[in-house]
């Protein structure tokens, strides 16, 4: 069985007209001492990424934005009323105050 090393391709994702690499890493460089690589997804609130019709691409646990609407008071994408499900954690905010 091959192991799993920094950099390796976990997998490529096509969502709502873009496609996301996603590779194994550490998200903190003390990780690195302590296990395995893991899947790092994109930092979509640092570096936004939208669909061709505005929307931004929000992954399940990004913290939920200011015009977010949830049962939670401080919940995640996933708990938004506005998060459309892709795949793989990845999916799309559709409310129309985040829209470029």
């Amino acid at each position: 069985m091959n192991k799993i090393r920094d950099g390796d391709l976990y997998k490529i994702v096509e969502l709502f007209g873009h496609t996301f690499e996603l590779r194994y890493g550490f998200y903190e460089e003390y990780e690195r001492q302590n296990g395995e690589p893991i899947p790092i997804y994109p930092d979509l609130k640092a570096n936004p990424i939208y669909t061709s019709e505005g929307f931004p691409f929000v992954t399940q646990m990004q913290e939920m934005c200011q015009h977010g609407s949830s049962k939670f008071d401080d919940g995640y994408c996933v708990d938004c009323a506005h998060y459309r499900d892709g795949e793989e954690l990845i999916g799309i905010c559709t409310n129309n105050k985040n829209k470029r």
